[in-house]
């Protein structure tokens, strides 16, 4: 006996009719992705919370105090954001810093890496179907981004790899509409995400200068010698006259950014390169790397690309990574991409940039397995590694497109299958595993708790550059810290703490220390008008008398 079923048959083929146009139109699936991704930031947010890592980085909360004194430290204003880290990604927290509950508990940073995560996997789903012209790859891109854990951990947090990400795929997604389409308006907003993009990272300074360079290339005339005879002598001379004012144009947007923070150096802080000759930048600090032989890839080209290279690996997973080396090859060999040279120079922009500032000194990953045993860390920045999860998204969206059936049964079950490894251990997430256990973790010394449980009113001075404890787990108020950045308050206080101080906290060796307890003289005053209430092996805490 034969039994009809014919309604399941019916809402198959009404849903099959639904899901067409909202999963394989622009207009939808913008709307779509950008729903699923919220929908996954959010739940991953929500974990991290609860397992207290979103400000397991000691970076993360040193961006969030950053955007906190803007607004209500000692001294508020925009000097506040300093001359180290670029503003753009502090600027955008300053509307959630307002409230304190989002600041102590870094929901401000994550709120704002949290849209960067959206934006930036709509963008992901954009480029992948200007490239294949396909909605099903486009969706496997998207996937292959949200589904990432590494990513999914740093958007959760005040770090700003997500801000640079969005900014970097906006900028690129608008260069390659310009490069297909040959239009101005696209140019525009290229170099306006890159603008962005260039006050959030210094990777966004690479990528507006290699974008300028590809406007040159592109434009650059089959007839040079005849060009130049036409236009006589102007900037571009070798440059048609649309490839000119282009070029310019293209100028006047994005570089402003990278102008902007020359003069703001300037302006506020003495040096147009303070951001590189600061005892705080990253130049100094990895000097002391490599005065112990621990800045491996220092003028080794080898060592640069390796490094990265593995860190790239671990950030998207084996077998993301080996389905977008072989996309890479494909990609390069596919002579229907007319602009796919462009196309992937763009792309590989942040892998270019890594490799230059480590092999120059400028930066430093340390990551098992490549990183010496006798060094003293082993784990430390590999989330750089996660600025090219997009990239192998797209990569590995482009093959999806390209294969046969089968083949893109083969793609997805290694999708699967490196999201497995994760899920069962195997693959750690090492953006996490860096800010618990690796060297960019915030250490919580027993000093901040006993001075969450004691501290009552009044200045309290620290250095903050050291890291001696949290202010955020202190329960000090923003206003009534006193750091380096407050100028006139840190250098009176240094010389004459009891004239303002009701607290003061040194670590070995910080700057309150070497001013205040390594001199005789100021350590006299110290006891004169202040007591020590907490002593450890490396922290004082001392409280002015009553």
């Amino acid at each position: 006996m034969t039994i009809s079923l014919p309604i399941p048959s019916q809402l198959i083929a009404r849903i099959s009719q639904w899901a067409r146009p909202q999963f394989a139109s622009s207009k939808y699936a913008t709307r779509w992705s950008a729903a699923i991704a919220a929908l996954i930031a959010v739940a991953s947010t929500a974990y991290v919370f609860s397992i207290h890592a979103i400000i397991a980085y000691g970076d993360a909360e040193s961006h969030l105090n950053i955007a906190k004194r803007v607004v209500s430290g000692l001294t508020p204003g925009l000097a506040q954001l300093g001359g180290i880290w670029l503003p753009l990604p502090h600027i955008l927290m300053v509307p959630f810093i307002w409230f304190d509950p989002l600041w102590r508990s870094g929901l401000a940073g994550s709120i704002v890496s949290g849209l960067s995560f959206v934006v930036s996997a709509v963008v992901i789903f954009h480029v992948v179907h200007l490239v294949t012209k396909s909605f099903v790859a486009a969706w496997a891109g998207f996937f292959v981004f949200v589904t990432n854990p590494n990513v999914l951990y740093l958007q959760a947090t005040p770090m700003t790899e997500l801000s640079l990400i969005v900014f970097l795929l906006l900028s690129t997604y608008f260069f390659m509409l310009y490069l297909t389409q040959g239009k101005t308006y696209p140019l525009i907003l290229a170099g306006a995400f890159g603008l962005a993009a260039s006050l959030s990272r210094y990777d966004g300074w690479f990528l507006v200068l290699l974008e300028g360079l590809l406007i040159l290339i592109f434009r650059f005339p089959h007839h040079f010698l005849q060009n130049i005879r036409q236009r006589g002598l102007t900037l571009f001379s070798f440059l048609t006259e649309r490839g000119e004012g282009e070029a310019i144009l293209f100028a006047t947007i994005a570089l402003i950014g990278i102008l902007g923070w020359f003069s703001w150096g300037k302006l506020i802080l003495g040096d147009p390169l303070y951001f590189t000759n600061s005892q705080f930048s990253a130049k100094s600090q990895q000097q002391g790397f490599l005065a112990r032989g621990e800045l491996p890839a220092y003028h080794n080209l080898p060592l640069a690309v390796a490094y990265y290279t593995v860190t790239t690996m671990a950030s998207t997973g084996v077998l993301v990574f080996a389905v977008g080396a072989i996309a890479t090859i494909v990609f390069l060999l596919d002579k229907k991409i007319t602009q796919r040279y462009f196309f992937l120079t763009l792309l590989l922009s942040s892998f270019f940039f890594n490799i230059v500032t480590l092999f120059l000194g400028q930066s430093i990953i340390f990551i098992p397995h490549i990183t010496p045993v006798d060094f003293e860390w082993s784990l430390f920045n590999v989330r750089y590694g996660v600025l090219m999860v997009p990239i192998f998204a797209i990569l590995f969206a482009y093959l999806f497109a390209r294969v046969q059936k089968f083949g893109k049964v083969v793609l997805m079950v290694l999708l699967i299958a490196n999201l497995s490894l994760y899920l069962i251990g195997y693959a750690k997430v090492m953006t996490y595993q860096d800010g618990i256990v690796g060297l960019s973790h915030a250490g919580h010394p027993d000093a901040e708790f006993w001075l969450a449980k004691h501290y009552d009113k009044g200045l309290a001075l620290l250095d903050d550059y050291a890291r001696t404890l949290s202010i955020i787990g202190t329960g000090i108020p923003m206003q009534n810290v006193v750091y380096v950045g407050n100028h006139l308050y840190w250098d009176e206080a240094l010389k004459a703490p009891q004239r303002r101080m009701t607290w003061i906290v040194m670590q070995k060796d910080d700057t309150v220390w070497k001013s205040l307890y390594d001199d005789q003289r100021m350590r006299t005053i110290v006891y004169t008008y202040f007591h020590k209430v907490y002593t450890s092996d490396r922290i004082l805490i001392f409280k002015r008398n009553e």
